[in-house]
């Protein structure tokens, strides 16, 4: 075992318990060199050090260092130390050569089954640098233009500080950090429960809630229970693409249905219940997503009796209830008192932020069960630190307060970008403020090409994405989706600034 600065490796050498040799030495090192255990780069121990770990005379290390360095597997750097050669290529020595003196290296190709991600989940740029064949963006930095998510400098530091500083000591004190302990979920779902009795109307207890990592995780374990291969699944015509990614990779044949003004076209519902089952429809009702209406109260009222009447479920996200801005929100379908088929999922990352990984799944108790029997094989359990703390911001009101301290600072932000769209775009857009949401459905006329205009946007530095990301059948919408809550007025302007120029740019 060989001290590698912070870390031990385990050196294999041939020498008997007498000792080992500068060749045994030599031969360990080109070993861990090829197998990949002392990568290009790596330092390792002075010679006394490494001497006084493997037991033998310093001299027979120096040998064995010099004669590594003679082949090229080592580099030795004055006043620095020794270094494997960071030039060094272990495929090329490891694999052998064709008769033209080109390396033959192996491919690890077991049979597997392939997942393809929609075009929404391989668009985004990577950070800090540009795409092959792309023009770095000549205004600044990159700016994203989200879905609708929620500016993390909005958040009260000191508040989250405090709370995770508790949380993190009581865990310490009585062993909540043990593997296995489940205390900080049972006080998360107990939090959560009384919440969504108390915001949403919904009649649930702890028993009817299963934590998880996100929305798409939740996505998943639901569907995965309810989904057998072949079944039919709805989505709206405009829908989340990583949920009906996750449906058809699980089996499913996604078939779609119209939205309009007021949301889900139920009677198409109706229709193709008539010609065929369906096992769920997969929807989000309260601010559709990504055009951002509502469905309408008598739309609510058949689906649910569809559901009923068809035997079939109701998938409901409902991914960002506490902002409404005009009147009172809906209640969720899932608040209904008579209702028997809905399966609701939401989240606290629109209220704090992606990093707060918590999704949650409301559901009868043994649906629950089976959900948390599926999700213990993906995860044994999640961050009990984090759920504690989320259950501290919950009970305490300290969520409460920030929703309604951020709310203000949204609702202006929706504002800017109405004004700023309207200046720069005028009769060429079509959009309105939703009754609430963290984003802006903006489609435009004929005379812009929303697609051209993405490609164009990189080079201005935004990233935008094209309505045609968010149909499941691929079709060319003329639309986008403008998130406003990450971004303060000014960047706003700026963003819809840098879309003009791109317009500009893809009408040449």
């Amino acid at each position: 075992m060989v001290q590698m600065r912070n870390w031990r490796l385990l050196l294999e050498l041939d020498g008997a318990s007498g000792g080992a040799s500068y060749r045994d030495i030599l031969a360990g090192l080109a070993r861990a060199i090829r197998d990949g255990r002392l990568p290009p780069g790596a330092p390792l121990p002075g010679t006394r050090e490494m001497a006084a770990m493997l037991g033998v005379n310093r001299k027979t290390v120096i040998v064995a260092y010099e004669e590594a360095a003679i082949k090229g597997w080592l580099v030795t750097e004055q006043r620095r130390g020794t270094f494997v050669n960071a030039a060094f290529d272990p495929v090329a020595l490891e694999e052998g050569r064709d008769g033209q003196g080109r390396a033959q290296a192996r491919v690890f190709a077991p049979a597997f089954q392939e997942v393809v991600l929609p075009p929404y989940l391989n668009a985004l740029p990577p950070r800090g640098r540009a795409q092959a064949g792309r023009k770095e963006p000549r205004q600044g930095g990159m700016m994203y233009v989200d879905n609708g998510s929620p500016d993390h400098r909005l958040l009260p530091q000191a508040v989250l500080h405090r709370h995770y500083r508790s949380a993190l000591r009581d865990s310490l004190r009585s062993g909540g950090v043990r593997y296995g302990n489940l205390d900080g979920a049972h006080q998360l779902r107990a939090a959560l429960a009384g919440m969504l009795g108390a915001t949403r109307a919904l009649a649930t207890t702890p028993a009817n809630i299963c934590l998880t990592p996100g929305t798409q995780m939740a996505l998943h374990l639901a569907a995965a229970a309810l989904i057998r291969p072949g079944d039919v699944v709805l989505v709206e015509r405009l829908s989340y693409p990583p949920a009906w990614a996750i449906f058809q990779s699980l089996g499913a044949r996604v078939e779609t249905v119209d939205i309009d003004v007021d949301g889900c076209v139920v009677q198409q519902v109706e229709d193709i219940c008539r010609r065929e089952a369906i096992r769920f429809i997969y929807l989000t009702p309260h601010h559709q997503f990504p055009s951002t209406v509502s469905l309408r109260a008598d739309r609510r009222e058949k689906l649910l009796a569809l559901a009923a009447q068809y035997g079939f479920s109701i998938i409901e996200e409902d991914y960002d209830h506490e902002y409404h801005f005009a009147g009172r929100p809906y209640p969720p379908l899932a608040s209904d008192p008579r209702q028997r088929s809905v399966i609701y999922i939401s989240a606290l990352s629109k209220l704090l932020g992606s990093s707060f990984r918590c999704g949650f799944i409301v559901a009868p108790e043994n649906l629950v069960a089976a959900l948390e029997r599926h999700h213990q094989l993906l995860i044994s359990h999640g961050d009990a630190v984090m759920q504690k703390m989320l259950a501290g911001l919950i009970a305490d009101g300290e969520l409460r307060r920030h929703v309604r301290r951020s709310s203000k600072h949204y609702r202006a932000r929706q504002e800017v970008l109405l004004d700023c769209l309207q200046r720069s775009f005028g009769g060429r857009i079509a959009t309105r403020a939703p009754e609430g949401g963290l984003a802006l459905w903006v489609t435009f006329d004929d005379q812009v090409d929303v697609d051209a205009m993405a490609r164009h946007a990189l080079e201005e530095g935004l990233f935008v994405r094209s309505g045609s990301q968010f149909s499941p059948r691929g079709e060319a919408i003329n639309g986008i989706r403008f998130g406003f809550a990450s971004m303060a007025p000014d960047e706003l302007a700026q963003a819809v600034a840098r879309l003009r120029r791109a317009w500009e740019r893809s009408r040449r």
